[in-house]
């Protein structure tokens, strides 16, 4: 087929890519031109190693034409951002993608979603796009098909994670799963439109309320003396129990994000869902009053090094980190903050890739995100470079025995605290 796909970016071009792979004639447009020019070069610049090598093979075999302009073709993909603003899901990204491709649909053509959007907005926005254009909806093939897929793993996941595919009619699931096929091979679930808008939901919603039942059990741990980590890996050797685990908040473009989209379809009966976003939003100010009990700023500026920057280990993201939250609290508080995280470089606040320009002189190390490459520090170096051997670990992530061992005051969240600061007491 001939297919356009609308948004280049984590989820857009790792698909293109494997579509041209499967033999597809495929124009990749998005809007960032800078980006065109470089996929037009011949080069991918993308983190993630295996999303890289795909993009540039499907490059190279001239089946994937990086684009300024989205062309005419047979199917449609829009794999554009749904962010949020005040907690409400913002579509504007979705809706300019379809108004991009409206003049350029035909009958029998195929347009398919894939960006994560509040149950009803696929058939909300091809209405509004396309009635107005004289385009029957009943001539034309519409579907959603929500990337499920997590940063690290993308291609890995693009191909074998099951699919779900909503149609708005059987037809159309049925025309879109055949271009799935083409790649995936895990099993295609065929279901409607809202369902598949709202299973995406959903599993992020439920990983959200997961999530801020281990940081509840975190703060509650504090206030009963014991060690939720503990805790938790005994409740889940019950075989019907698989609690997560805490940590200083929760990032990334999906779990974060996702749960609004429920939320704001009824707040009446997402009461559950919206407490659970408001716990995991409220761990970096507790994160933060931990620190600052831990190392009171007494008049005088303090340093903070924060041990990572990415939302979560060993990936380059930094969409809706934690660590912001926390950088951004603790320099209001008085602080002098600076992340050290040799993987991000869009972060959006003091990020340094070199260990030494981050942690000399530092007063409080906080670990944030566990890469291998911090988890795997000497701390013996480290302990040469700081002000005070004094570190707070969000993950449970160092070598405790490595790190007393070098003279650290090393603090868990959701384990026994020293000098009475506690999590229970920062709520």
């Amino acid at each position: 087929m001939k297919i356009t796909v609308v948004g280049l970016g984590y989820i857009g071009l790792p698909t293109a890519a494997m579509l041209a792979e499967s033999g597809h004639e495929v124009v990749g447009y998005d809007v960032d031109k800078r980006l065109i020019a470089t996929l037009a070069s011949g080069r991918a610049d993308f983190a993630e190693h295996g999303v890289r090598e795909i993009a540039q093979r499907a490059l190279a075999s001239g089946r994937l034409h990086p684009s300024p302009m989205p062309y005419p073709a047979e199917a449609f993909v829009i794999c554009v951002p749904t962010p949020t603003i005040d907690h409400r899901p913002d579509l504007r990204a979705v809706e300019s993608a379809f108004a991009s491709v409206g003049p350029l649909v035909q009958e029998g053509n195929l347009v398919i979603l894939e960006s994560t959007v509040p149950p009803g907005t696929t058939a909300a926005v091809a209405k509004k796009t396309f009635l107005p254009l004289g385009i029957d909806l009943d001539g034309i093939h519409l579907a959603h098909c929500p990337e499920r897929v997590l940063p690290g793993k993308i291609v890995e996941e693009l191909l074998w994670n099951d699919r779900i595919v909503g149609g708005r009619r059987t037809i159309d699931a049925e025309m879109a799963r055949t271009v799935y096929a083409t790649f995936a091979r895990g099993e295609i679930h065929v279901t409607d439109l809202v369902t598949a808008e709202t299973v995406k939901i959903v599993e992020n919603a439920y990983r959200d309320v997961n999530i801020a039942f281990a940081n509840e059990l975190a703060v509650l741990s504090e206030a009963l003396g014991i060690d939720a980590w503990e805790a938790i890996r005994l409740a889940n050797c019950h075989p019907r129990v698989d609690i997560l685990s805490p940590g200083p908040g929760v990032g990334g473009h999906c779990i974060p994000v996702d749960p609004q989209f429920l939320a704001d379809a009824n707040p009446f009966a997402s009461e559950l869902i919206q407490t659970a976003r408001r716990v995991n939003e409220r761990m970096p100010h507790l994160v933060v009053r931990l620190a600052r009990n831990l190392v009171p700023t007494g008049g005088t500026r303090r340093k903070v090094a924060l041990l990572g920057a990415a939302y979560k280990p060993d990936v380059d993201d930094a969409r809706e980190t934690p660590a912001l939250a926390i950088e951004r609290l603790l320099s209001d508080a008085g602080y002098d903050v600076v992340a050290y995280d040799p993987l991000v470089t869009n972060y959006g606040g003091n990020v340094v890739a070199d260990l030494e320009a981050a942690a000399r002189d530092a007063d409080l190390l906080i670990l944030v995100t566990d890469h291998a490459v911090i988890r795997d520090l000497d701390p013996e170096r480290v302990g040469r470079l700081v002000r005070s051997r004094l570190l707070l670990d969000t993950r449970n992530a160092m070598d405790l025995d490595r790190w007393n061992a070098a003279g650290f005051d090393v603090h868990v969240v959701g384990r026994g605290l020293a000098r009475g600061a506690s999590l229970a007491g920062a709520a």
